[in-house]
């Protein structure tokens, strides 16, 4: 999974805690990197379920990436 996360860079969505969104008066690179991360954690959270049993999908399905890695 690590090599198909590196070629779309993305690992470091399963190697970094949800960044705090920021506030309504932060500058917009600030609001984009927010999105893209934000983005980018549910392409890889659907990824991670997809490659898990129905039943362990259950114990994950409320988890973002990090959490679903940390867990396992």
């Amino acid at each position: 999974m690590r090599i198909v996360l590196n070629q779309k860079i993305k690992e470091y969505v399963i190697e970094e805690h949800v960044p705090n969104e920021p506030c309504t008066n932060a500058p917009r690179v600030d609001k984009d990197k927010f999105k893209k991360h934000m983005d980018d954690m549910l392409d890889v959270g659907c990824l991670v379920l997809a490659t898990m049993t129905t039943e362990v999908q259950k114990q994950h399905e409320y988890m973002v990436a990090y959490e679903m890695i940390q867990n396992l």
